[in-house]
């Protein structure tokens, strides 16, 4: 049965994993669908992405079906949360991935961290008694058995090694508050057990040498030191630490007061360098290093990876955070370059990077093995409290044997890399850097060059600020060279910057290659293998914000999976970043990316690759534009280039897709027409013709076709040019620019007239007679429709008929005459029916509910805008949505109902002001009359509705 709302829910970690509520064990299904609810369990409080998940249950090479896997776990633990609290259920889905809403209270080894805690204030406020209490209660939450035994994946078993260390951590800091109450035969009898466990754990056998000799049993705590010492000399290679040294010296004096002495005078390395001064920007990724370093949630890493592109401030973020750390680790500040990418040098290897620690740490003898280093490094580390700094990793395995083993220690690695085995091998959490908001680079350049000489400039250091790709180290740069001199205004600067070409060279400081956009971006790229680097310069080429797996695919000339590797490459090296089913390049890096692919890509090959993409991108909107029957005016290639175009299913799908790949769609019909492949540039233009009257800018849709027009101007393709004018006479009557829509459909149409094409010639006449009516030239209007509807029906097109009839109901409804409206409008809707166009139908209704509206007949124009509103809603027309909304607004105040018209008429007009059409003017005007009266308005006449200008390509 459900578990009531009001029940908690309460996990156990530190043994089998089991979850309760109500009093009754939870079903958590499948080993892998329990792993995956142990991994949120384990970091509630926060949202674990989708890939943390699969890291966490598959490790580096997760199989091909791992995200839809992820999917069915978490639709199990739904189903078996379900009920579990007040809605929304405890598993939740937030943007890149999921959270588990838990009381940390009631996961176990939460509560153990809270009461580890509480022991060790007492035992700071001197009171063993209290501590010893508070420690039996955390050691009381361990079960008989392996703590998540039985679960697969990499952070199980992370887990089920913290868990150990934690339990032993507290049973020796218990040892010692017990030693404080003068019971060491307590701890002897203890101890023993554990030190068979642990068997080179120095900490703990001081404490059970301690607790011998106390107990009286000297020569037994010698004798465990001389076990002790031959066991590691003869596994390890090492001898015992000085301080377990000291404690022996002192039992053969013969002192039983010995206890576990303190370091005497040990060195505290100070190394980390000097921070960049007032730390700009980086609050939330700072915030997420301290809290890591200062409270470490339950079963949480003791590493910290800070990731991101060169030159956007890891290392900085690093050294900040060490310094604000300095108490929270008194025993010193470690710090090494790893030299994953200098350009001079090759990466530390490291058995020079261990011999650099040991001498840190005063070793005495440095063994020539790496393998005994690694041990010795271990040993020395285990029990202290540093903030180590493993700076500019080339890749996880050159980390491997520099991190501790366990211990208080906090590690944080830099790199340019994604370091995904070091998350997987030890769970280290990744702090991921992008480059800076605006206001944190303005914060940079303030802090740099002066607020006042920022304050002077505000718009030229914003775009100073963009131009830099809001790149900490090029904004350095920048802030250097405005720093030269007094007279140096930011605008030249950004004068210069504006030429993409210089761009690189200007952000450089002469004779520093590391203080170079240029030089950091070439030490990632030198790093890459032939093939990833050839994709990073091919990549370059494309021209749009963003790029899909499929456009990468065809640009590059590869399958689907082949090109995933490369993405997934480039991307963990973060020359690209993924951003949900895309890749992003950020500014600085596509001009390098373009730089390097003019020098290594022949021009031919260059263009080649464009030219797959654009005419992948053709094919994947020409499959959508062939559904209503409409033939199109070319001929498309049926050359198989990459993986297969998206088919969209209905106008929504196609809407959306353009909609999020418009930032790509523009600049490749511009980089089309710049290259010459023209026949791309128009035909693109043409099949935009659905996506930006259903929903675009018209302004954007304007350029867009005089683009394209000008390509087939180029090429003497007379019949695109007259397809392209239609389509921009219905752009510029969208911007109520009715005049120059005139104009744009008559030399649409004598062009049409010379090719004698009647499917021109309808659809060109059909929205010559919308713009007329626009323009308020009734019998001019009137004839061309007429016309147009001769024409469609005898081409026989469904298409055409609709929309003819559409704008002959819309004309008849704007001069007044409504039944006659009705009488085109009725079949009309049937023909956009049986051709299956949203755009149409939805147009028709909006006409015939004007007509019926003009009538009189409230109910029955309600009834025709809600249809076309859902129908709008459904398929994301939000053009004609706004029309619907403006009908039924007019409608409700014929009802009477002022406040759902004043309601309905402020979303028309949202909708229109950020379309950029028009017809905002009108809704606007009946929201001034709402405010102006309340008073029940009269049935309208001629021209007193908003019609629906009817689109047709």
């Amino acid at each position: 049965m459900p578990v009531s709302c009001g029940d908690h829910l309460r996990v156990e970690t530190l043994g089998p994993l089991r979850a309760y509520a109500g009093g009754r064990e939870l079903a958590l299904g499948p080993p892998k669908q329990r792993a995956a609810f142990a991994i949120l369990a384990l970091r509630t409080g926060r949202v674990v992405s989708r890939d943390e998940l699969v890291d966490g249950l598959w490790g580096e090479s997760p199989p091909a079906t791992a995200v839809g896997s992820l999917h069915t776990y978490v639709s199990g633990l739904r189903r078996a949360l379900a009920g579990l609290g007040d809605p929304p259920l405890p598993l939740t889905s937030s943007g890149p991935g999921y959270a588990l809403r838990l009381d940390p209270a009631r996961l176990d080894i939460a509560m153990v961290e809270r009461l580890a805690a509480q022991a060790r204030s007492s035992r700071a406020e001197q009171d063993p008694t209290a501590a010893v209490s508070a420690y039996d209660r955390a050691l009381s939450h361990w079960y008989p058995g392996i703590a998540l035994s039985g679960l697969p994946g990499p952070l199980a078993a992370e887990h089920r090694v913290r868990a150990s260390e934690l339990r032993l951590s507290l049973l020796l800091e218990r040892a010692e508050s017990l030693l404080d109450l003068g019971q060491p035969s307590r701890v002897a009898d203890q101890l023993r057990r554990q030190v068979q466990e642990n068997p080179y754990h120095e900490r703990l056998s001081a404490l059970l040498m301690t607790a011998l000799s106390r107990s009286g049993r000297t020569a037994d705590a010698l004798a465990h030191y001389h076990e002790l010492r031959k066991r590691l000399a003869d596994d390890l290679g090492i001898d015992p630490s000085a301080e377990l040294r000291a404690l022996y010296g002192a039992l053969l004096a013969d002192r039983p007061s010995a206890s576990v002495p303190m370091a005497a005078g040990p060195v505290r390395p100070a190394q980390l360098p000097q921070g960049v001064g007032r730390f700009a920007g980086r609050t939330d990724a700072a915030q997420q290093v301290l809290e890591a370093a200062r409270t470490p949630s339950p079963g949480a890493s003791r590493i910290a990876m800070i990731v991101g592109v060169g030159g956007v401030g890891k290392t900085a973020l690093a050294v900040h955070c060490g310094h604000q750390l300095a108490d929270a680790y008194p025993d010193g500040q470690l710090y090494v370059n790893l030299h994953g990418f200098d350009p001079k040098r090759p990466a530390s290897a490291p058995a020079d990077v261990l011999h650099h620690l040991l001498t840190s740490l005063d070793a005495r003898a440095i063994p020539a093995s790496e393998e005994a280093r690694v041990a010795l490094w271990r040993s020395l580390v285990r029990d202290k409290r540093l903030f180590i700094v493993l700076d500019n990793a080339e890749s996880a395995d050159q980390l491997d044997g520099l991190l501790p083993g366990c211990g208080p220690s906090f590690t944080v690695v830099t790199s340019r890399n994604r370091l995904g085995g070091l998350a997987v091998r030890y769970s280290a959490r990744r702090v991921t850097l992008s480059p800076f908001s605006a206001d944190e680079s303005l914060e940079l350049l303030s802090d740099a060059i002066g607020g006042a000489r920022v304050d002077a400039e505000p718009k030229a250091a914003r775009r100073l600020a963009e131009l830099c790709g809001h790149l900490p180290l090029a904004l350095r740069v920048v802030a250097e060279q405005v720093s030269a001199g007094p007279s140096q205004r930011i605008a030249d600067l950004v004068a210069d910057l504006e030429d993409v070409w210089l761009r690189l060279d200007t952000l450089e400081i002469p004779g520093d290659e590391l203080a170079s956009v240029r030089g950091v971006l070439s030490c990632s790229y030198a790093k890459l293998h032939p093939e990833t680097a050839h994709a990073f310069r091919v990549l370059g080429l494309f021209p749009g914000e963003s790029i899909r797996l499929e456009t990468a695919a065809a640009l590059l000339d590869v399958p689907p999976s082949a090109a995933t590797d490369v993405l997934r490459d480039l991307a963990s090296q973060h020359l690209v970043e993924a951003v949900g089913d895309r890749y992003v390049m950020h500014d600085l890096t596509r001009i390098y990316a373009a730089e390097v692919c003019r020098g290594g890509e022949p021009a031919a090959s260059r263009r080649r690759s464009l030219e797959r993409a654009l005419r992948w991108h053709v094919r994947a909107l020409a499959r959508y534009h062939t559904a209503d029957g409409l033939p199109l005016p070319f001929t498309v290639e049926t050359e198989a280039v990459g993986e297969e175009p998206p088919r969209f299913a209905d106008q929504r799908e196609l809407v959306a897709w353009c909609a999020r790949e418009w930032e790509n769609l523009g600049p490749l019909v511009r980089a089309a027409q710049r290259i010459g492949c023209h026949d791309a540039a128009w035909q693109l233009a043409y099949l935009l013709f659905d996506y930006f009257y259903a929903a675009g800018q018209a302004r954007d849709w304007a350029e867009t076709l005089r683009i394209g027009l000008r390509s087939a101007q180029l090429i003497g393709n007379r019949r695109a040019e007259a397809a392209l004018l239609n389509h921009l006479g219905v752009a510029d009557s969208r911007m109520g620019r009715n005049a120059a829509a005139v104009e744009q459909l008559e030399r649409g149409l004598r062009l049409a007239d010379e090719l004698d094409d009647d499917v021109l010639r309808t659809g060109l006449l059909g929205n010559l007679a919308s713009a007329l009516r626009e323009a308020e030239d009734h019998p001019a209007a009137l004839r061309h429709a007429e016309r147009a509807l001769a024409l469609a029906y005898r081409t026989g097109s469904a298409y055409h008929q609709s929309g003819c009839l559409d704008v002959l109901c819309g004309l008849h409804a704007e001069h007044g005459e409504f039944a006659e409206s009705l009488r085109y409008g009725t079949p009309g809707l049937a023909a956009a029916r049986r051709c299956g166009n949203a755009l149409l139908e939805a147009n028709v209704l909006i006409n015939l509910g004007l007509a019926e509206h003009g009538l009189g007949d409230a109910e029955a124009a309600g009834r025709c805008f809600e249809d076309a509103l859902s129908l709008c809603v459904a398929n994301g027309d939000r053009y004609h949505e706004a029309l619907s909304l403006f009908g039924l607004a007019r409608t409700r105040w014929l009802g009477q109902s002022r406040r759902s018209a004043e309601a309905l008429a402020e979303q028309a007009r949202e909708i229109l002001v950020e379309l950029d059409a028009m017809e905002f003017t009108g809704v606007a005007g009946l929201l001034d009359t709402l405010d102006a009266t309340g008073s029940r308005p009269v049935s309208p006449g001629r021209g007193a509705a908003l019609g629906s200008v009817s689109p047709l390509r």
